[in-house]
């Protein structure tokens, strides 16, 4: 009977450890996936911002990576904003009924209640609105955006870019510097899960 009870108890440690193992080995699958992802990420963002540096007077660019990962591949889809032709955050309650309907279908009550903090964690918002803007909340967005250099570049301008990938978002701003060998300095830095902040869905129009 007692070797039977030992049999038993070194069968349960075992199945104990085997649990832990693969818990372990699980876990340890979740972490190399997201760092790939976080890597895949940064080398999306670093290409993408060779892409604004070169662009001859787009405001906002839309584009989508794909970066090569041991085993596969990360897509990463971006997006990338001039901060300072964008409506000033303090200017909500000013910007005119028809310029604001013609690009989101939210209020300016619906964004008002929206913007909260420095930088609202809203995609609509950020969108349209930005601690850097100085558009005139009387008037629409301007097209294009005042090219530096001959080569396109946007020195000391600040750009937003939102970076998707796998269920993750990665916000920037950066702040372009002129220098080929160290093209932007991160101004700030978010990380959130796509369900906390989703892409916006009421936006009629990209500004």
């Amino acid at each position: 009977m007692g070797a039977i009870a030992l049999c038993a108890a070194a069968s349960l440690m075992c199945a104990a450890m085997l649990g832990l193992a693969s818990s372990q080995k699980q876990k340890g699958q979740r972490d190399l996936v997201q760092l790939q992802q976080r890597e895949a990420i940064n080398t999306a963002v670093l290409r993408f911002a060779g892409q604004i540096a070169r662009a001859q007077g787009e405001a906002t660019l839309a584009g989508q990576e794909e970066v090569a990962v041991p085993g596969g591949h990360v897509t990463v889809q971006l997006r990338a904003e001039f901060e300072g032709r964008k409506w000033p955050m303090t200017a909500i309650g000013d910007v005119e009924d028809m310029h604001l309907t013609a690009h989101t279908v939210l209020t300016r009550a619906q964004l008002s209640g929206l913007a909260t903090g420095v930088w609202p964690k809203n995609d609509c918002v950020r969108t349209l609105f930005s601690t850097y803007g100085h558009n005139d909340p009387k008037q629409d967005f301007p097209t294009g955006v005042s090219v530096i250099t001959l080569s396109g570049g946007h020195d000391g301008q600040v750009w937003r870019i939102r970076a998707v990938s796998g269920g993750r978002v990665q916000e920037r701003l950066v702040r372009f510097l002129g220098d080929p060998d160290r093209l932007f300095a991160v101004v700030s830095q978010e990380d959130y899960a796509l369900g906390e902040m989703p892409t916006c869905a009421q936006l009629t129009s990209q500004p």
